[in-house]
C-alpha cells in the first residue's frame, strides 16, 4: 500500500506529483501541508499537525474525526509524526510531497528522516526528486541529466552501477561522503546496493 504525506513549504506544481496522489491509498496533510493539497483540488484522509500555520478556512472543511492535532511543544515534527502513522499502520512505500525551501533545519530535518525506520521511499520537493535506494535500482532518464548520490543511515554503503559517467563500483561511502552532479549517459540508470542505502537527487528542470 502507498500512503502519501503532504508537508508544509515550497511543493512541486500538481503535474510533477499527480500520479503519487491518484494512486494513493492514504494521504495525510502535515499542518499546513493541508493548504498545498487544497491547491491540487485534492482532499486528505487524515490531517496530522500542531495546525500553527495552517489556514482556519482549509481546516474548517475537513471532518473532526479526521484530524490528529498536537501540542505545539514536542519531540517530533508533524511530518516524522505523519510518516511514522504510516510506519505504523502497514503502508509499504512512503510518498513525501513538498518541503523545499524555507529554514536550513527544516531541510536538514527532512534529509534525516531517511536513516529513521519511517524513511520516506520518494521524495518531491519544488525542484528536486529524491528517491531511496536500498537494493537494486533502475530508473529512465533523458541523457546528460544530473544525478547526485548521498549515503544515509551509519552503515558503509557498497554499490555497482551501469549507465552513469562516473560508476560508483569501487567506491565504499559513509555519512560525511557524497556524488555530486554525476551524469547519465544512458536513458536507463541502474544502481544495485551491495549494503547500506543511498538516496538518489534528481533536479526536476524548475528554476
Amino acid at each position: 500500500m502507498t500512503g502519501v504525506v503532504i508537508t508544509g513549504g515550497d511543493a512541486p506544481i500538481l503535474d510533477f506529483i499527480i500520479d503519487e496522489l491518484e494512486n494513493a491509498d492514504f494521504i495525510i496533510a502535515a499542518d499546513s501541508g493541508l493548504d498545498t493539497l487544497a491547491s491540487y483540488g485534492f482532499q486528505p484522509d487524515l490531517v496530522m499537525g500542531d495546525m500553527d500555520s495552517v489556514s482556519e478556512q482549509n481546516l474548517c472543511e475537513i471532518a473532526e474525526d479526521k484530524i490528529i492535532e498536537y501540542p505545539a511543544d514536542k519531540d517530533y515534527t508533524d511530518t516524522e509524526l505523519a510518516l511514522d502513522y504510516l510506519f505504523k499502520n502497514g503502508y509499504s512505500k512512503r510518498v513525501l510531497i513538498g518541503g523545499g525551501g524555507g529554514r536550513l533545519d527544516h531541510i536538514i530535518a527532512l534529509y534525516s528522516l531517511f536513516s529513521k525506520k519511517y524513511t520516506p521511499h520518494l521524495w518531491i520537493t519544488e525542484k528536486e526528486k529524491i528517491l531511496l535506494i536500498v537494493d537494486k535500482f533502475s530508473i529512465k532518464l533523458k541523457k546528460n541529466t544530473l544525478i547526485s548520490f548521498f549515503p544515509v543511515g551509519n552503515t558503509v554503503c557498497r554499490m555497482t552501477s551501469t549507465g552513469l559517467k562516473w560508476k560508483l563500483d569501487s567506491l565504499r561511502w559513509k555519512i560525511g561522503d557524497s556524488g555530486i552532479s554525476n551524469i547519465a549517459l544512458k536513458e536507463t540508470i541502474m544502481v544495485n546496493m551491495i549494503c547500506g542505502k543511498l538516496i538518489m537527487i534528481i533536479s526536476l528542470g524548475v528554476r
